[in-house]
């Protein structure tokens, strides 16, 4: 008898699995973008396992439980499966590659002396308001009459004590607190006419 060699049949990937399981529902591809809001050049992606296509290992680690969880499949297992068909592909590390910003053009680049004015004139501004500022918040003196405006203040007497040399205290024992203030004298006279 002949024996016909067995061929070993590829691994299903991720990608294969869910698009078996979208065709299985009917499921357009148009349709789960739509309900997944990923764009369908990711789920092209996805099915066809060019994970280097897609931003990065986190998105792609986010569509694909997207997708599934949009076809009722157990995600968690899914996403599991593909981290090890990640880590298997060579993909654990996958980064999506930088920009290269080339250097500026060194003509566009202001010159030392404009940075320098530039750090000069902001220094005088701001010290210029710090000087206003104080200016400004300054208590101001308190509001002087008019000259117009005469006022008068009541004479009030009070008794002077004076100290006698018949006191039980002698003159050179009397301090400033014990001597009367003296009596207040009217600022200004007011004539009568």
């Amino acid at each position: 008898m002949d024996e016909i060699p067995r061929v070993e049949a590829e691994p299903i990937t991720i990608g294969q699995e869910l698009k078996a399981a979208r065709e299985r529902l009917g499921m357009t591809l148009a349709e789960l973008a739509a309900e997944t809001r990923v764009p369908m050049r990711h789920l092209e992606s996805i099915e066809k396992s060019e994970f280097s296509a897609l931003p990065g290992q986190t998105y792609t680690v986010g569509f694909v439980r997207s997708y599934a969880r949009a076809l009722a499949l157990d995600d968690v297992a899914i996403v599991n499966a593909l981290r090890a068909e990640l880590y298997s592909g060579g993909h654990e590390r996958y980064e999506a590659p930088l920009q290269n910003y080339e250097p500026t053009d060194p003509a566009r680049v202001p010159s030392k002396t404009l940075a320098w004015t530039a750090a000069a004139v902001a220094a005088l501004v701001l010290a210029g308001y710090l000087i206003f500022r104080s200016y400004a918040l300054a208590p101001t003196a308190a509001p002087q009459t008019p000259a117009s405006v005469t006022t008068t203040m009541p004479a009030t007497t009070a008794p002077n004590p004076v100290a006698t040399v018949n006191d039980d205290t002698s003159a050179a024992n009397v301090g400033m607190d014990e001597q009367a203030p003296p009596s207040p004298t009217p600022l200004a006279t007011n004539p009568n006419p």
